[in-house]
């Protein structure tokens, strides 16, 4: 049997950040969302996986 971990947001997650967003008008977005999403498209995602026999 084999675990494996994924990082990043579930969909409850992006509904409530584009909440946030169209509440306070796009800022949301662009000082905390937009700077996120780049990061992770420059940093490398670790997978890890655990096997357990």
């Amino acid at each position: 049997m084999s675990v494996s971990k994924h990082r990043g947001l579930s969909g409850k997650s992006h509904v409530f950040h584009l909440v946030l967003t169209l509440c306070t008008c796009g800022l949301w977005g662009l000082l905390v969302w937009l700077p996120l999403w780049i990061f992770r498209l420059v940093v490398r995602r670790k997978h890890v996986t655990r096997h357990y026999y």
